[in-house]
């Protein structure tokens, strides 16, 4: 979009969301994020959030599916997510240590001491 001559570039709440799930550091930090999407679940557009999360990478998308499914949402809306391919685990806050238990079915180490309890 153009604003007085200036490109500005234009988001969705669900993109950024999903920025928040890759760089947490720009959004205040995970839990931070974390709460964005408790906020804003009930208007969130989930097939709109899971095709971006489908088109970054692999990480994201995992972290994603935890987020989402610790917000309960069904986890039969999760499946594309469920089955995006990743070798080993990545940590739920890129941000953070590394720490805390493996969720093995979203291929993530929970490494959120004392932030968020699943």
């Amino acid at each position: 979009m153009w604003i007085n001559g200036i490109r500005v570039a234009m988001t969705d709440p669900e993109r950024t969301l999903i920025d928040g799930l890759s760089m947490p550091r720009y959004c205040g930090d995970f839990a931070e994020v974390i709460q964005a999407f408790a906020a804003r679940l009930p208007q969130l557009d989930l097939e709109r959030i899971i095709g971006y999360a489908l088109r970054l990478d692999a990480a994201t998308a995992k972290r994603l599916g935890w987020v989402l499914e610790y917000h309960r949402i069904n986890p039969a809306r999760l499946r594309q997510l469920e089955k995006v391919p990743i070798k080993g685990y990545r940590k739920l806050d890129p941000t953070s240590p590394a720490g805390g238990p493996y969720h093995r079915r979203w291929m993530i180490q929970e490494n959120l001491p004392g932030k968020v309890a699943p």
